[in-house]
């Protein structure tokens, strides 16, 4: 029991620490800040967003904003 205690701890540290943005602006409205809380992943990357509706308007249509992304 406490090894898979210990394997589930883990794996939740382990998730926390790869939900880093890479991106520091936010790519819907460019140049407001990103919340590290405030995140989607998109092809296999983290993306962050300065608000829920910008999150929205990504998830909605990523490719127009993906140029955006640093």
């Amino acid at each position: 029991m406490k090894t898979l205690f210990s394997v589930l701890a883990l794996s939740a540290i382990a998730s926390f620490a790869s939900a880093a943005p890479v991106n520091t602006e936010c790519p819907v409205k460019e140049g407001k800040p990103v919340k590290a809380t405030l995140t989607t992943t998109h092809k296999g990357k983290e993306i962050g967003f300065c608000c829920k509706g910008c999150k929205e308007k990504f998830e909605a249509d990523p490719a127009k904003y993906e140029k955006a992304i640093k």
